[in-house]
């Protein structure tokens, strides 16, 4: 997730699982893998976007797929693997 903006207030996006928030800030970039290796869903990344008190905020996503990657980013034999 790329900000392309600063806030005056609020507009964090938090990760409420893992507690954890990351403040927009122009020119800066957030990742994660939302996936498990084995291709199970890891819900401890879930995340939500607070309300933007002061200002405007402008993000932009960037999927990264990684199907035909197998031999890069191996299944291990348990689910967190």
């Amino acid at each position: 997730m790329l900000q392309m903006s600063d806030v005056q207030a609020g507009g964090a996006t938090v990760f409420t699982d893992v507690g954890a928030s990351v403040r927009p800030k122009k020119g800066t970039a957030v990742f994660w893998y939302n996936l498990h290796p084995s291709g199970e869903g890891d819900y401890r990344t879930r995340h939500a976007a607070c309300p933007v008190l002061v200002g405007n905020k402008w993000v932009s996503n960037k999927w990264i797929h990684e199907r035909g990657q197998e031999f890069r980013r191996r299944c291990g034999l348990q689910e967190t693997d």
